[in-house]
């Protein structure tokens, strides 16, 4: 293989030079950079990486010390570190000990040879400061999970158990049962002890006896409570593998299944046939991570945490129903909208209510549908821009159905009631599908050691993600191949899909931003301003450096932001599930996120309301209270969705899946649509003010019109509005 020597002779250049290129170190130009870059790909040069990082005696990479990983909560557990190991450019190296002692003694040398930056363990040894001093003495971070360390200077992360046992007391109070059975793994391990400890504590039950499920046996206990005299009413379990062989064995000895109540892994789906004591394995195991890294950085210190429980699930047992009559749903077609389709048969089944979705191309089309009078509806789905201007017309007040209709809202996410479902004071509907503008970028150019000289030579700043649409700009300007003939992507931008109020909704945002939006005296919108002006003159120079507006869609967009057609693309979230179809296993790696440059998003989305004329009034407002709840919500937005509901951005499987939404509720607060033109005894459609101003935005931007022109030409179309609301 070629050396640095061959390079920087190839290259012109000088030995240092090369291997700053090659470690990624700054200080080089952008010129010689790429000379470096040419010569080692025309020499058929490998970035020996590892070799430089042991120069600095470690690598990044993590040893990860588990049991196993054939179990969900060890596999959440391990999910939950890579993914987060990933994203900060760390591997991890995982090792499984069977929870048998000498099997880790024999990686703990492995693990030492490999030079690893830290290690993770879930340990099966006794007297841990022994067993790990080797780790210990060469100053390697070390962090124990689930099974906190004997010493206790030593650093860990596990759940509270009895903060679980205690959940576990009071669902068995509820059910009423007395003769009980706990079944564990073995309980000389920490997790298992502190967890039977704390049933003993908790449980005011005499009858409850206690089962050891030994290594290497792996039913024997179940087989054992199949022995006892008296049948047990619940078997409580410390794992979800140790519920399944409950439950298999019962059912292949034909006998009647007990309740069992097992602790479980958070995450969207449960196991129907159990009482779910969710433990968040996958947050534990992301932040754990986050801090092993930060004391590898140097940024943070280890310490010890003990996570809560995360909540209960029920059962689920279909009730006894007489069938009813169809309800009709009328909605626009998004990605909401095709998870919740998937769902509707469990809605029938539960409840005895079928329901009809009619999912229309556009939402022109869903409002001419609820407004003709030859169409009978159930359920509207309406998204923030009209909702102001459409509710009141087509949709029931739902405290005319259910006076306590406001409690619902303890599951959402805050400050959702104004754009989402009141309005005047009234309540109208539940936020069903949330979103909000997003900025996504390539980290890739980004973080390239190339782009980033050649950006500071170019601007004299440093290529970071833009807080400004000035920032954005000057971006957008820098990755135009029109701009910069070897930028290594055509576009430093996506425009939005061609049509008039998704332009309108691009243009937005800069205008807040530059604190447009002005009011006249008489209340009306005033888009005869200089710094309207001066933003239309600004993004039509955008547009110039962006790509082609002949996308039809926002997930188009997505789609073409992906394939590396553009280095930024600003989206509605929910329009951005198509990274994860096209690219899961690197979507959280290689596209970044943040919110959009200026700070004022628009949302979108939509929210469920019961038609006026709806003939199961009742029946339809219980179809709303379950599609916006957190019982399916999890579900729903791993299907490509978006949910209002709180606990979707406790889940880290779904962060996980769509890193993007963990800054969502920040963007959501950040956002508005409905008070844009919330203006008093003007009846103003917002949607229908966006499509007019998109119109002559296109207009400004193909040419046909000044942007003067668009301007006054809107401002027209506005007038008139207000003069006909005025008389």
């Amino acid at each position: 293989m070629p050396t640095i020597k061959d390079i920087a002779k190839a290259a012109g250049v000088s030995h240092g030079t090369v291997s700053n290129v090659l470690n990624n170190r700054p200080g080089v130009s952008y010129e010689k950079i790429q000379l470096v870059k040419k010569a080692a790909i025309a020499l058929g040069y490998s970035i020996d990486e590892k070799a430089s990082l042991l120069r600095r005696g470690t690598t990044r990479t993590i040893a990860v010390i588990f049991p196993n990983i054939t179990e969900r909560h060890y596999s959440d557990l391990y999910t939950g570190i890579l993914r987060y190991a990933q994203s900060q450019r760390y591997t991890v190296r995982l090792f499984l000990t069977d929870d048998l002692p000498y099997v880790e003694r024999h990686i703990i040398t492995e693990v030492l040879a490999l030079k690893v930056c830290s290690v993770v363990t879930v340990s099966c040894l006794e007297n841990h400061r022994k067993e790990y001093e080797a780790i210990l003495s060469r100053k390697i971070p070390l962090l124990f999970l689930l099974r906190p360390a004997d010493d206790k200077s030593l650093s860990s992360f596990s759940f509270d158990m009895t903060g679980a046992a205690e959940v576990i007391a009071s669902k068995i109070k509820n059910l009423g049962k007395k003769n009980i059975c706990i079944l564990t793994n073995e309980s000389y391990f920490p997790d298992q002890s502190a967890f039977r400890q704390a049933l003993k504590s908790c449980l005011s039950v005499d009858d409850a006896d206690f089962f050891e499920n030994q290594h290497g046996e792996q039913s024997s206990a179940v087989y054992s409570l199949l022995q006892r005299s008296v049948m047990p009413e619940v078997i409580i379990c410390s794992n979800e593998t140790l519920a399944d062989k409950v439950q298999r064995i019962y059912a292949e000895s034909g006998l009647a299944i007990p309740e069992i109540i097992t602790l479980s892994s958070l995450r969207p789906s449960y196991n129907a046939l159990y009482h779910n004591i969710k433990l968040n394995y996958r947050l534990l195991g992301h932040d754990a991570a986050a801090c092993i890294i930060g004391k590898v950085e140097k940024t943070s210190e280890l310490d010890t945490r003990v996570f809560s429980v995360s909540g209960c699930s029920e059962p689920f047992s279909a009730p006894s129903v007489v069938m009813k009559k169809t309800l009709r749903l009328i909605a626009h077609q998004t990605p909401a909208i095709s998870a919740l389709g998937c769902l509707l048969p469990r809605f029938r089944q539960r409840y005895g209510i079928p329901v009809e979705l009619y999912a229309c191309t556009s939402i022109d089309e869903v409002f001419e549908r609820v407004l003709s009078s030859n169409e009978k509806w159930d359920i509207v789905r309406l998204d923030p821009s009209s909702l102001s201007y459409l509710g009141p017309r087509v949709l029931k007040k739902l405290t005319e159905i259910d006076p306590d209709a406001h409690s619902q809202f303890n599951q959402f996410l805050p400050d959702l009631q104004n754009d989402f479902s009141t309005i005047g004071g009234n309540l109208y509907a539940y936020p069903f599908d949330i979103s909000v503008q997003m900025l996504f970028y390539h980290r890739s150019l980004f973080e390239d050691i190339g782009q980033i000289r050649a950006f500071y030579e170019e601007t004299g700043k440093t290529l970071e993600v833009p807080a400004t649409y000035q920032e954005f700009d000057q971006i957008c300007r820098f990755f135009s191949r029109a701009y910069r003939p070897d930028s290594p992507v055509l576009y430093g931008a996506s425009l939005p899909p061609a049509n008039p109020t998704s332009v309108a909704s691009d243009y937005l945002p800069r205008l807040l931003a530059a604190g447009g939006l002005m009011y006249s005296p008489n209340g009306c919108l005033n888009l005869n301003t200089s710094i309207a002006l001066k933003t239309l003159k600004e993004y039509i120079e955008y547009a110039s450096l962006a790509s082609p507006n002949h996308a039809h869609s926002w997930s188009e967009i997505a789609e073409n932001f992906l394939n590396g057609q553009s280095a930024t693309a600003i989206l509605y979230v929910n329009h951005a599930s198509c990274f994860v179809r096209s690219q899961s296993a690197n979507v959280g790696i290689e596209i970044g996120f943040a919110p959009i440059p200026g700070g004022h998003p628009l949302l979108a989305g939509g929210s469920l309301g019961v038609h006026i004329n709806s003939e199961q009034p009742e029946e339809a407002y219980q179809f709303i209270r379950w599609a916006t709840g957190e019982d399916i919500a999890p579900e729903m937005v791993m299907l490509g969705g978006v949910s209002a509901c709180k606990n979707v951005y406790e889940q880290r499987e779904i962060l996980d899946t769509y890193p993007w939404l963990e800054a969502l509720p920040k963007c959501i607060q950040l956002g508005i649509r409905k008070p844009i033109l919330s203006v008093v005894d003007i009846d103003y459609n917002q949607r229908d003010f966006e499509y007019t101003l998109g119109q002559h935005l296109i207009n400004a931007i193909t040419g046909k019109e000044t942007p003067e022109e668009a301007l006054m030409n809107t401002q027209k179309v506005l007038d008139e509005i207000s003069e006909r609301s005025i008389h």
